[in-house]
């Protein structure tokens, strides 16, 4: 017994002796991941004054933006300088990366803006000195906006509900300001691609980088110039199909938006629509026209709002090719809304999980990060952060342009989520 102990003893030593020299091996051969050093430019636009004059950025505002290089295969984000010329450094590992602008800062006037950026999928590979950026095309484009949106999207409810149930969508609009907004004319856009993906489309040269974002449908509530409301504290609440989900889906989803929500987005079956509550009409619609099945995309979908200043209307003369709409560069011609950045009040991105940036579609300038219910189908909601609260107890929402940073995640979808008021008009026609 002794003798056989000692030879599976011997033999046990043995395989871990040859392990050991097989691990050692293959760390010996293992390839070295050497850093390396790299340049990237940020460009800041002219800002906008009060009186709404162009000027130059002050130069300090380049060393103080926040630049982080974002590896998302190795899960890796690197913080960087940026010096007085505008260029950002930081030592990474090749691969590739979105380079990611995030500040706020003042004026001399005391107004606060934005300066957020995006470069996206970018491939950095070897070093490249400051000199090489400098004199480089590539680089962050930042458009500063001024602080505080009137409108912001205060939750989104995209996912759907389990049993792949997704009538139950919604999207509420909330007034963060402290005086009323009037809602007419505001147009609500679903932005392409429609769904998530790291291939993103080529738009025209002569629209620029970063100065339009392009929609495949847009809603639009009409009316005269003040039909609509909307004090400081309120929100609009946009369904998908105004209804007892509760009930239709046999108790998976737990949304009951019959009376509750201000308008309708369900053109099709006769036989469902509500008549209490007033349908928002399409105003532009790319490609085929799918009335019996409205809905954004549950893998995550880019929305904006915005307001053109008039009532619009599906195939009328406002939408002209290279005026308010643009096809895709290498596309068989499908046109899309052409929306100026300077027009858009709030934009949002969703993405399919936390760790799909790679899939933003919108440009950083608008906003910078993403939101996500890591799935789909599964109940849960993004809604904005409370920053603050005015004197009357109602809050005031976080708004940095980053939807990373301005939403969390809920697990229980709640239309006017911490009893925010609704206008009194809603969920009525204007007569």
């Amino acid at each position: 017994m002794k003798r056989y102990i000692y030879y599976i003893a011997t033999f046990t030593a043995m395989l871990f002796a040859t392990s050991c020299a097989e691990m050692m091996n293959e760390a010996r051969e293992a390839e070295v991941v050497e850093l390396i050093d790299v340049a990237y430019k940020i460009n800041i636009r002219e800002l906008t004054t009060s009186e709404g004059d162009k000027v130059a950025a002050p130069a300090d505002w380049y060393q103080n933006l926040e630049v982080t290089f974002v590896n998302f295969a190795e899960q890796i984000e690197t913080k960087a300088k940026v010096n007085a010329d505008g260029i950002a450094q930081a030592n990474v590992i090749p691969g590739i990366y979105n380079i990611v602008v995030r500040s706020i800062l003042p004026s001399e006037e005391g107004i606060n803006y934005i300066l957020n950026g995006l470069a996206q999928n970018t491939p950095l590979t070897k070093n490249i000195s400051v000199e090489e950026a400098a004199e480089s095309t590539s680089e962050v484009l930042i458009t500063p906006i001024i602080k505080d949106s009137p409108l912001v999207f205060k939750e989104l409810f995209y996912a759907g509900s389990e049993g792949w149930y997704f009538r139950d969508q919604f999207y509420e609009v909330y007034n963060n300001t402290n005086k009323v907004i009037y809602l007419d004319h505001l147009c609500f856009a679903n932005l392409v691609p429609e769904f998530p993906t790291p291939t993103l489309p080529e738009w025209p040269a002569v629209d620029g980088v970063d100065n339009y974002a392009y929609a495949v449908t847009v809603w639009q509530i009409k009316g005269d110039g003040d039909d609509y409301p909307l004090a400081p504290g309120e929100s609009i609440v946009f369904a998908q199909e105004a209804a007892n989900h509760i009930e239709i889906s046999g108790g998976t989803s737990i949304v009951n938006s019959t009376t509750s929500v201000d308008f309708e987005c369900w053109t099709g079956n006769q036989q469902r629509i509500n008549a209490e509550i007033p349908d928002v009409p399409y105003v532009f619609w790319s490609g085929y026209i799918n009335k019996m099945m409205w809905m954004v995309t549950v893998d995550g979908p880019a929305m904006a709002l915005y307001q053109p200043g008039k009532n619009l209307e599906f195939g009328s003369d406002y939408w002209q090719e290279g005026v308010t709409t643009s096809a895709q560069v290498g596309s068989s011609g499908q046109q899309y809304a052409r929306i100026p950045i300077e027009d858009i009040l709030d934009a949002a991105e969703c993405i399919p999980t936390s760790n799909d940036l790679n899939m933003k579609r919108i440009p950083g300038v608008l906003d910078s990060g993403a939101a996500s219910v890591d799935g789909f189908y599964n109940g849960k909601s993004v809604a904005r952060k409370i920053d603050s609260y005015r004197e009357d107890g109602s809050p005031i929402f976080q708004d940095t342009n980053n939807s990373t940073a301005d939403f969390e995640v809920c697990s229980d979808p709640t239309i006017r989520r911490y009893n925010v008021g609704r206008p009194a008009w809603g969920g009525k026609v204007s007569e």
